[in-house]
């Protein structure tokens, strides 16, 4: 049984372009950032911590 499968979704540019912008600014790929957003949308079937994403800068300053 495969662990993953690849899903084909059509979806106007703009939306894309959004989708990447954001998911730069959290250092995620695109998959990543549209896998969060299933995983964490309203009435969503899975079980997922309840972590909020930040942007990578962010990120960055609370490492050091």
């Amino acid at each position: 049984m495969a662990l993953s499968a690849n899903v084909t979704v059509t979806m106007p540019m703009e939306m894309v372009n959004n989708i990447d912008e954001e998911a730069d600014l959290l250092g995620m790929s695109r998959a990543e950032y549209i896998r969060n957003a299933v995983r964490t949308a309203n009435g969503t079937p899975f079980d997922y911590p309840n972590d909020l994403l930040t942007e990578k800068k962010n990120a960055a300053t609370t490492e050091a």
